[in-house]
């Protein structure tokens, strides 16, 4: 992990997770696994997360931190969206005003709001400048056009998406070949991946290293 240098972090956002703004864990590395700089559009680093941002995407070979932050929000919205449906159905007022009753409901009129919002701004963050030894990274990286069969996506990330969808990848498999293999040979990710559509965790690791055995690596 020499390779990888840690982003600087201003004084009032010490101790904060870059992706949401919750206080954080650990320190994490991005890309997630050294092969992956074959994609990724700067350089490696270390940034702060909370324990929630550095779990809850299990996929990897994203272009950039950006996308990576992306698919992270995305992931959020979808565990909590009981949480953040309460802005929609209620107004703070609404809920103070309600007549529901019992211990239970006397709870969620309490707590509702503050959870909403706490998630909210948590889906909003959007973190610090990255700055690298004084340069600072820029998300239009992300939006790099991807072909792929004639089809020009906005980047490689929703290239991967619409590939996972219509091949029945393992998503899990397929951006690991794909972050060892480059982006030129998405093709040749896919004819490796769509004989394993669904795979254990221990499967997939024996399906990994026989594909690189098969490719020479």
């Amino acid at each position: 992990m020499n390779s990888y240098t840690a982003i600087e972090i201003p004084f009032n956002f010490r101790n904060t997770c870059w992706f949401c703004g919750e206080p954080d864990d650990k320190n994490i590395c991005f890309p997630r696994k050294e092969y992956e700089s074959n994609i990724v559009t700067h350089k490696a680093i270390f940034l702060p997360s909370c324990k929630e941002c550095a779990s809850i995407v299990k996929r990897t070979a994203f272009t950039s931190v950006f996308a990576y932050r992306d698919a992270i929000k995305q992931a959020l919205v979808k565990k909590h969206q009981k949480v953040l449906s309460i802005g929609s159905n209620w107004t703070e007022q609404e809920l103070l005003e309600s007549e529901l009753e019992g211990s239970a409901f006397e709870g969620f009129k309490r707590s509702a709001w503050p959870m909403f919002k706490m998630m909210q701004a948590r889906i909003n963050y959007q973190g610090w400048p990255v700055v690298i030894n004084n340069d600072q990274l820029i998300a239009e990286l992300d939006n790099e056009q991807f072909e792929f069969d004639g089809i020009h996506y906005p980047c490689l990330n929703d290239a991967v998406t619409h590939a996972v969808k219509t091949f029945f990848l393992d998503e899990e498999l397929f951006t690991r070949v794909l972050s060892v293999l480059g982006k030129n040979k998405f093709s040749q990710a896919i004819r490796l991946c769509r004989l394993y559509p669904k795979l254990t965790s221990k499967q997939r690791e024996e399906v990994f290293l026989e594909i690189l055995d098969s490719i020479g690596l």
